[in-house]
């Protein structure tokens, strides 16, 4: 069944307990445990000695470009480091006021540390990110050259860092349509580091683009067992199954993720589409409502509430609301 890796961390003023141990799923043997006391200004340091440890329990081959990733440190600077790690989760609330977060976090971070290359694929990422979601939010034209920059200033600094690549994709896809040069930097980012989830998410929702919906599902679920707890990747699992008609299922999935966290605007708002496709233009509408309070009424929010209203027969309620947009 594979093999599970839990611990846990503990900070006590300025130093750090982690313990970590292997354990078979099937048996629940432990194969492995260990525990490190620290300082905290150490922490950046013992990620890298907690995964050789764990190859070694494993016995896993690792390659030399694989080994040469886990002995570079990402940054000195924990605290630069910290905020990266904040900058990244408010990221993924994908709302306005936590991609605006991040990016004040991710550019805080560089301040600390203006050599920290991850801090500017985080950057990269917020306002790519930003500047798809809505016209309100961050106008393309202005976020999108941000992304690129910040993206080639992470290169610059490290160009074997599966971040940059990924993160150049995006703008390559989203912004300057150059699909080869898009393909590229994602397949070099999933070459560079497999386990980078977004990796894969950015990956599958390039190739969903272009109707290859069955790579686009593997992709995504690659993405899933590396970073279940993402609503990002769930409902991106749930877009895709809405894009290849698959109606029922995707319902099923954006439903987990409105249960796991009822805000989460991207899954409420693609929530009603599948129902459209049904003809239960009760519950389409209903979904959509709530991505519109949720969003604060952004211009894709209101346009997708009219087209619902619209299937649905309310005429003028459409109209209504595609006049006031």
């Amino acid at each position: 069944m594979g093999t599970v890796l839990e611990g846990s961390v503990r900070v006590a003023g300025k130093k750090l307990r982690i313990t970590a141990q292997l354990i078979d799923a099937g048996t629940e043997e432990h194969l492995w445990s260990e525990t490190y006391d620290r300082d905290l200004e150490d922490a950046l340091t013992i990620q890298s000695e907690i995964a050789k440890r764990i190859a070694r329990a494993l016995r896993v081959r690792v390659l030399q470009s694989e080994t040469l990733r886990l002995e570079k440190k990402a940054t000195g600077i924990p605290e630069a480091y910290s905020l990266y790690l904040k900058g990244r989760h408010s990221v993924n609330t994908r709302t306005e006021k936590g991609l605006k977060d991040a990016i004040q976090k991710f550019e805080n971070s560089i301040k600390r540390d203006p050599k920290f290359a991850l801090a500017y694929t985080g950057l990269a990422d917020a306002y790519s990110i930003l500047a798809s979601y809505s016209l309100e939010y961050v106008p393309p034209k202005e976020g999108f050259p941000k992304a690129k920059t910040a993206a080639e200033k992470a290169l610059s600094l490290d160009d074997h860092l599966a971040e940059a690549h990924a993160s150049l994709g995006l703008v390559k896809f989203y912004y300057e349509w150059d699909w080869n040069g898009a393909e590229a930097e994602f397949k070099k980012a999933l070459e560079l580091n497999p386990g980078y989830a977004q990796a894969h998410q950015y990956y599958a929702d390039f190739v969903k683009s272009f109707g290859r919906f069955d790579e686009a599902l593997e992709e995504m679920r690659k993405a899933l067992v590396l970073d279940p707890l993402s609503y990002s990747i769930n409902t991106g699992i749930g877009h895709v199954l809405y894009l290849s008609r698959q109606y029922d299922l995707a319902i099923d999935q954006y439903r987990k993720v409105v249960e796991s966290d009822p805000s989460f605007v991207p899954a409420r708002l693609w929530f009603g589409r599948p129902y459209l496709q049904k003809g239960m233009f009760k519950e389409a509408i209903e979904q959509v409502e709530e991505a519109v309070k949720l969003s604060h009424e952004t211009t894709v929010s209101l346009a997708t509430l009219a087209q619902a209203f619209a299937a649905a027969g309310r005429i003028a309620d459409a109209k209504k609301l595609l006049d006031s947009s």
